[in-house]
């Protein structure tokens, strides 16, 4: 099977996530990284994209990151309970 290239646009409508996201991701090694197409365009392979979204949903079902999730939530709560009055 050929693989086909996705714009960032094609991207960031499949895995919902914005622009600034996906690069933090990509960064962080946690997103594949894009094929430069010339001096100013990129393109992501489908097939690597695909299999991250394919590892997400693996994760989920190993309930990974709950725990930090949840962890995540009583903070914002405590730090929103605690905030002085306006």
């Amino acid at each position: 099977m050929a693989e086909r290239f996705m714009t960032m646009a094609e991207v960031r409508r499949r895995v919902a996530l914005s622009k600034t996201e996906i690069y933090r991701k990509i960064k962080a090694g946690a997103f594949p990284r894009p094929v430069p197409l010339g001096t100013q365009k990129v393109a992501f392979v489908e097939s690597e994209v695909a299999a991250w979204m394919e590892a997400r949903l693996r994760a989920r079902e190993d309930r990974e990151g709950v725990d930090r999730r949840a962890e995540q939530g009583r903070r914002a709560v405590a730090a929103r309970d605690n905030r002085p009055a306006a």
